[in-house]
This record gives structure tokens, sequence and C-alpha cells, in this order.
């Protein structure tokens, strides 16, 4: 059984430890394998049953399964190793199969691409159907609107692998003879780690504002429609339908241009541009993590009805441009917004303060 891995510092709650990102908890399908505690996952790998789950949701690829690779799996269907995608063939669960990977499959081979549903409701762990149908349906929306002629279909084929030939006497004691070295070295080697991932690597925290996450699920699909240079100007999708990005908006008025929203993104989706006097947003590295959202101290930060296609693979939006004067009592630099304050929000409401405590 394939072990799984977790990397602290691409989580979204290593960038802001509150943050309600709680999916790989909600999808997991055993009680006490991924937990939330104050604001930080906790993992029990030993009563992991390796379905994947996990690492098909987690937005910034923070699990992995030793054994199963999403890209290298990607790549091989790609090359029509396989016809179809089944837990008996190919992948440990059909959950572990984003739906970013799903239209980029169905765009690189130009055809209907068919999930093999047929051992779900005799597996033990059928819960995770619910999660696999909302991978697919995501899948087919965004395929409907770049209005190509195939989409992600679901089947009961069933498959089952061909029976291995039974091993012979000789061939068996060979196996176990290696097999009982290889657990005697281990016995009296109890220090050393059986791969490389199992080694404990001293980290030193991680610099939320310089070290940004890309995870390779996103770069796929980008290169994917890039590659198959799809008409996507005219093309939207719905935000509230898709999962794995955004359009934004901020309400001029309110922003103070803090810094904090594009410090804290993960990916770099935010950005405060050259001089720190605007906000940029890329929709082609948002995860939809909502972090900014959270953080955001004046609550002006939004999500857009609609994302357009085009603007997501291609374009930058500028959210905001801010012109910064010095305040006129703390001598601060703050965004001005052309109403005839010259002193900052926070000079301003102490001096409220002040008069309310005064009675003036």
């Amino acid at each position: 059984m394939a072990r799984l891995f977790f990397d602290i510092y691409s989580c979204v709650h290593t960038y802001y430890k509150p943050s309600s990102c709680s999916r790989c908890t909600d999808v997991c399908p055993i009680d006490g394998v991924i937990s939330l505690e104050n604001d930080k996952i906790q993992l029990n790998s030993d009563n992991c049953v390796s379905c994947g789950a996990c690492v098909g949701i987690c937005p910034t690829e923070s699990f992995s399964l030793n054994g199963f690779d999403p890209k290298e799996f990607f790549d091989n269907f790609c090359d029509r190793k396989w016809d179809f995608v089944s837990c008996k063939l190919n992948v440990p669960c059909l959950a572990s199969i984003d739906s970013q990977y799903l239209i980029s499959l169905a765009l690189k081979r130009e055809e209907d691409i068919v999930l093999d549903m047929g051992h779900c409701d005799s597996c033990f762990i059928g819960k995770l159907k619910s999660r696999i149908t909302e991978a697919v349906q995501e899948a087919n929306y965004v395929l409907g609107k770049l209005e190509v002629p195939y989409e992600i279909k679901l089947e009961n084929i069933s498959y089952k692998p061909e029976k291995k030939e039974e091993p012979s006497r000789r061939s068996f004691l060979k196996k176990f003879t290696k097999t009982t070295a290889s657990l005697a070295f281990w016995a009296v080697s109890p220090n050393l780690p059986i791969n490389e991932q199992d080694q404990e690597i001293e980290q030193a925290p991680k610099n939320i504002v310089e070290e940004k996450v890309n995870p390779t699920k996103r770069k796929v699909l980008l290169d994917t429609l890039k590659e198959k240079q799809l008409d996507l100007k005219d093309k939207y999708v719905e935000v509230d339908k898709i999962t794995f990005s955004s359009q934004k908006w901020i309400e001029w008025e309110k922003c103070t241009n803090c810094f904090i929203c594009y410090n804290i993104c993960p990916t770099g989706a935010l950005d405060g541009g050259q001089d720190r006097l605007e906000i940029l947003f890329k929709p082609s590295l948002c995860i939809k993590c909502r972090i900014c959202h959270e953080v955001c101290p004046e609550q002006c930060l939004h999500l857009e009805e609609k994302l357009n296609l085009e603007d997501f693979v291609y374009k930058t939006k500028s959210l905001i441009q801010h012109v910064m004067i010095p305040c006129a009592e703390c001598m601060v630099p703050f965004s001005y917004k052309n109403d005839g304050e010259y002193i900052c929000p926070r000079c301003k409401k102490l001096d409220e303060e002040v008069k309310e405590l005064l009675g003036l």
C-alpha cells in the first residue's frame, strides 16, 4: 500500500493559520487520518487507505502518494497507454484526479474521457463517489464553456486486471529469501530511512512573502489551453461554479493599500506591482483559497460573478491604483482618496475617539 506524505510548507494554513480551507479533511473517507487541530493539518498516515482523494482535491498539492504521480499518470494517458481511467488499472481512486487534469486530458486527446465507476458501489470507501461526480461535473462545465465536442463520461466498465500466473516453487523460494534478507536488514538498521521521502529534513520557517506555491495541475491546464489555441475571447465561466480560480474586484474607497492581501497570497496571484502603488491580479495563479478575503482588514476584496477564460489564461488585471501621500499628523504615507482628507484613517479614527471621550 502506498504511503501518504504531507508537505506543510505548501499548505495554505502555513500562509494564513486560521484559513477556512478544509478540503482535505472534508474529503478524507477515513476518520482520524487528516484532521485540523489548532489551525494546523495533522496527518495520521498509519490509518490511511491510500485513496489519494486528498491528493486530487488539495489546491496547493500539499499531499502526495508514494507510488502515484498525477502528472506521470497524465502524461501516460496522453500517450494513449490506456483507453479509460480505473482504480483497478491506473489510479488509486478516481477521486485522486482533479478536475483540472480531467479538462486537460479531454483537450489533449481530443475525445471523450471515460472513468470506470463500476467498482464504486462495492468499494468500502464508496463515499468518494460524490467527490468524483463533482469533479466530473466541474470539468464538463468548463469543457462546455470552451465549446469543444468532448466530455468526461462515467461508465460502469468494472475493469478487472488479468490474473497473474501462479509462481513456481523455485521463484517463490527465491522471492521469499530476498524478502527475508530485506526484513532482516531493516530490523538491524532501525534508524535508516526506507526511502528519501521518509527522511526528516530540517527546514527554516517559510518566507510566505517571497516563496510561493506553483501547483503542477495548474501549469498542465494552462499549457494545454495555450497549446490548443482555442478562441477564449468571449467565453466566460461563473465563478461560483468552479473551485480552482476566480476573478476579483476591490472597493476603491475602502482599500488602504496595507499590502496584506498580496503578501499573504500563497501563489502570487495578487501582486503589488513594481512600486506597490497598485494591486494586480492573475486568475491563472489563483486557487480560490479565499485567504486574501479573510485577511483583508477593510473587507474590500470581492469575487466577480464571472471569469473570462481568456483573462484566466493570458491576462493580469489591475484591481486598484493608489496615490500615496504623507499624513498631515503622523507623516506616515496613506492612500489618498481625493476626498479632501489629508490625515490617514488611523489618525482620523484616533481624533474621533478623543473627541468622543472629551464630549466634543
